[in-house]
């Protein structure tokens, strides 16, 4: 593993202990704390923000502004173990964070709540640098550090404006809410046309879920973390840029911002109305504005850089091509067309056809590309979904899941049923299995050894991108990770051992109609 590679797994590890730490600690405690208490909720408030702008920073900075001693370091790395006694010694510092998160905020502890906020943050301390120590040796940190220059001042600069702008603009909160909140109702009622609103606390009522819309949710803390953005990413390629004329980015930035923010309460309202209350509060409404703000700085940095009319030296050699994209085409069309098609039904997705032809039209267009790949099969792939199967339904009955069509695909109506029948099996027994396992196995998993991935046999692949490229498509199943995960190591060790993609196709082509047929059955 490349460096940046290493800094990424140790970022998603750490995000996702904090989340799991996240369900021990009393947050309605939290938000009536006083003295050292509302202290410490402030300080994990901005922390964690300026934290999290500063890692999202530093790591585009480095990647737009790689030089030779930088890429040096990310290549040297590759040579570095996993030390797996530092990732024991990782483990075993958690385990005592889960008590004292319990503790925090006035739960009934045998130590003052200021021990416990120093030994809450030491031992943390302890087990992100044995983390670190775990993924590689300090050497190589260090030599990564340095290569970085003055990046890190960039950076720091970057993420201590979002958090100055956070506080000032709350000044400011209120009229953007309204504003927000107009806006909103205007594209909801293209969708839902009966819409019941109360423009006092700004109610968006559908008649099955409602919003409010409060300050805190009208965009301006996006408007400040994207004007930080725009700024230090001006500074740090003043060389690069054409003035004045690059100062348009603030105000594009801003508006792109405040767009996605008015999208992402839309699609909250959506989601909610279409019968997943759960998934809106909990998940989509947490997680999308980060989301948002991670797609926006990227986009504005990886266009702006690359537009002839905004930079000097921009298009002047020949452009790559990227085989990327082609890999990853048909599933992102997958993603959207659903996406798209869950939103305009009602209830669960019975839409299939558009999913269909947006997978068709996306495997068409990178079809030429993929002609090299091996797509024979034979009896291998075969049987290997029958394994796959199997392991599906003992870790779904183990869990207690209903076992249920990858896609969550809903109930067929009863006019036109064999159309929808014909779509409906295509989506899920072909389509599916395709697009899943060119993005997953055909490219992730060869990807996360080797840059040129499609120079890579799948035997040279080895044991980490198997596990990785897996546990990527469990995670991707939600509730059903598990046995999500079970069958992607089926699917992806079939395809390490024959070398053929078709063979991991016919494998997930035969769990999906298996699974289908039990469904259609029961």
């Amino acid at each position: 593993m490349r460096l940046y590679l290493r800094l990424a797994l140790i970022a998603a590890l750490l995000l996702l202990e904090k989340a799991v730490l996240n369900l021990f600690v009393d947050f309605d405690a939290a938000q009536q704390a006083q003295g050292l208490g509302a202290l410490l909720r402030g300080a994990q408030h901005w922390g964690f923000r300026f934290a999290v702008s500063f890692v999202i920073a530093t790591l585009l900075f480095g990647y737009l502004r790689a030089g030779t001693a930088l890429a040096a370091a990310d290549q040297a790395a590759r040579a570095a173990p996993v030390r797996l006694r530092w990732l024991a010694l990782h483990f075993a510092l958690l385990l005592p964070l889960v008590p004292l998160s319990m503790s925090l905020y006035g739960r009934e502890s045998a130590l003052p709540l200021a021990a416990v906020v120093v030994l809450w943050v030491l031992l943390a301390a302890l087990a992100t640098l044995a983390l670190f120590a775990a993924l590689a040796p300090w050497a190589y940190w260090r030599r990564g550090a340095l290569a970085l220059g003055a990046l890190w001042g960039y950076a720091a600069l970057a993420a201590a404006g979002s958090v100055v702008a956070m506080g000032w603009s709350q000044r400011l909160w209120l009229p953007t809410a309204n504003l927000t909140f107009q806006v909103v109702y205007r594209l909801l009622r293209w969708f839902i046309p009966d819409l019941q609103l109360d423009p006092v606390y700004r109610v968006i009522d559908t008649g099955r879920f409602a919003v409010s819309i409060d300050p805190v949710c009208s965009g301006l803390e996006g408007l400040g973390l994207m004007l930080a953005f725009c700024v230090a990413l001006l500074l740090l390629f003043r060389q690069e840029y054409r003035f004045p004329r690059a100062l348009l980015l603030i105000p594009a930035g801003l508006l792109l911002s405040f767009a996605l923010n008015v999208l992402r309460i839309a699609a909250l309202v959506l989601i909610g109305d279409r019968g997943h209350p759960d998934v809106a509060i909990y998940g989509f409404h947490s997680q999308a504005g980060w989301i948002a703000f991670n797609a926006a700085a990227a986009g504005v940095a990886l266009v702006s850089l690359r537009s002839k009319w905004l930079t000097r030296a921009a298009g002047t050699g020949a452009a790559a091509e990227n085989p990327t994209a082609v890999y990853l085409l048909p599933y992102l069309a997958l993603l959207l067309a659903g996406m798209l098609s869950r939103a305009a039904s009602n209830g669960l997705e019975t839409f299939y056809w558009p999913s269909v032809i947006a997978f068709a039209a996306a495997f068409c267009y990178s079809g030429p590309r993929l002609r090299g790949l091996a797509w024979r099969c034979s009896w291998r792939g075969a049987l290997a979904g029958l394994v796959a199967f199997a392991l599906f339904e003992v870790a779904s009955k183990i869990l207690g899941q209903a076992t249920a069509v990858p896609g969550a695909l809903g109930p067929l109506p009863r006019q036109g049923m064999g159309l929808h029948l014909i779509a409906w099996a295509a989506l899920g027994v072909l389509a599916v299995p395709v697009a899943q396992e060119l993005a997953l196995r055909g490219f992730l998993l060869r990807r996360l050894r080797a840059v040129e991935f499609e120079l890579l046999r799948p035997t040279q692949a080895g044991l980490w991108p198997w596990l990785v490229s897996s546990l990527v498509a469990g995670l991707l199943q939600g509730p059903q990770w598990l046995p999500g995960l079970l069958a992607a190591l089926v699917f992806g060790l079939v395809f390490v051992r024959t070398e053929r993609l078709g063979e991991a196709v016919l494998a997930h082509v035969v769990v999906n109609a298996l699974i289908s047929v039990s469904v259609v059955g029961a």
